[in-house]
């Protein structure tokens, strides 16, 4: 995937984090400048001193700008310790409950 260059103009740079801003994959930002997708990342992240993942497509926003998944952990330190389940018919408990049954559904379709 690379033709063993070792030294990046300032062009490549500059052009690796322009199309990465504008959501291009590092896949294709490494085509389309003959370098490894790793190499593309890793220019863009000294240039720009942003970590970034390396199957996202756009930069990596910090933890306090994106929505995250809250761990179990999380959920059950936010709750009292006195609080009451959900009571039946919830909405977040019947989406569970639907889930789990067209997941289980499925699964027995398949064994046959």
């Amino acid at each position: 995937m690379t033709d063993g260059r070792s030294n990046w103009t300032k062009e490549e740079i500059d052009l690796v984090v322009a199309l990465r801003n504008q959501g291009h994959a590092w896949r294709a930002i490494a085509r389309k400048l003959g370098r490894s997708d790793t190499m593309c990342r890793f220019q863009y992240e000294r240039q720009t001193g942003q970590k970034v993942s390396g199957d996202s497509r756009l930069p990596h926003k910090s933890v306090s700008e994106t929505s995250h998944q809250p761990k179990v952990n999380d959920i059950r330190a936010g709750r009292a310790p006195n609080s009451e389940p959900l009571p039946i018919g919830h909405p977040a408990i019947m989406k569970g409950l639907w889930n789990g049954l067209e997941r289980w559904r499925d699964s027995t379709d398949t064994d046959q």
